[in-house]
């Protein structure tokens, strides 16, 4: 069992890590997105034609909520629906043209904070943040 001291560290850097991308509020890098669905949309570029019960499984996010994000990518004509050639019943999405080019906005957002943060550390410290990082992602993917 983790001390407790432990606990509030990881806390602690959940916090800042959260606080130091801005990713608590409505918008994310100021477009008409939260996180959320910054996210749902960054798998939909990444694996075009996943059904929505596997973007829901995928993302641990709750069946209701991701049916009102869709709705409303589909109302901003970023997302296109086509049947599964297996199951009719089941609906591939897709990012439409519109949603490709929001989403690519939202990468030039993404590299530019990263590339903002970096460049403000030296040589030797931004490899100890990477490596960090790294670290930090092999032992929680455990």
């Amino acid at each position: 069992m983790p001390a407790q001291y432990q606990i509030d560290r990881f806390r602690h850097f959940n916090r800042f890590y959260t606080n130091y991308l801005g990713l608590l509020g409505n918008s994310l890098y100021g477009s008409e997105v939260n996180l959320s669905e910054a996210r749902v949309l960054f798998e939909l570029d990444g694996r075009p034609g996943s059904p929505a019960r596997d973007l829901a499984a995928r993302l641990g996010l709750d069946k209701g909520y991701l049916s009102r994000m869709l709705k409303r990518f589909a109302r901003h004509g970023w997302l296109e629906e086509t049947p599964s050639p297996d199951d009719a019943r089941v609906k591939e999405l897709r990012l439409s043209h519109a949603g490709t080019l929001f989403m690519a906005g939202l990468h030039r957002a993404a590299a530019g904070q990263a590339e903002e943060a970096l460049a403000h550390l030296a040589p030797r410290d931004r490899t100890r943040l990477l490596d960090a990082m790294a670290t930090i992602e092999s032992v929680l993917a455990r």
